[in-house]
């Protein structure tokens, strides 16, 4: 088994749901980002060392796939503010130069009742202190983060899942 469910690449989606039903906004959602045919098993927050970034327009997904992924998000209400941000960044021995081969990296997600922003700076601070953690640096890193008001009368629901292939 060791070796065998290690992937070779992941992407990174998001999307917005709102319907008058709060099921229904996060099944919108999941449509949204482009993941709604997958059986989606979330996992932690390892990215393999040899693991390529893809597009998701460039990934082919079979309906009812078992699809393993970080996911984040965050449902509400009318009138409601909703976000939901996954970061994640390769980790080296400093900061600012090329990956060194082999190292893996760190994903982590965040998701409530927040703005883009603060959503933005938690995960950066869970991201620096992962790294801290593992006495390693970031070398890259990015996020990705959805951030809205529920629309009167409507549910919500934003997700941001990093989704490994």
């Amino acid at each position: 088994m060791h070796g065998e469910m290690i992937p070779k690449a992941f992407f990174v989606t998001s999307g917005v749901g709102l319907d008058l039903d709060q099921s229904s906004a996060f099944d919108l959602a999941l449509q949204d980002a482009g993941i709604g045919e997958c059986n989606l098993v979330e996992v932690s927050s390892i990215l393999p060392a040899k693991a390529v970034e893809m597009e998701r327009r460039n990934v082919l997904l079979t309906p009812g796939e078992i699809t393993f992924c970080v996911l984040s998000r965050a449902d509400g209400q009318s009138g409601e503010l909703i976000g939901a941000g996954i970061g994640y960044g390769w980790l080296g021995q400093e900061t600012g130069v090329k990956r060194v081969q082999g190292e893996f990296g760190i994903i982590c997600e965040h998701h409530g009742h927040y703005s883009r922003e603060y959503i933005a700076g938690k995960i950066q601070e869970r991201l620096d202190k992962m790294a801290e953690i593992r006495n390693k640096k970031i070398v890259t890193k990015r996020s990705v983060v959805e951030s809205i008001e529920v629309e009167r009368g409507k549910f919500g629901s934003v997700v941001v899942a990093l989704v490994f292939v």
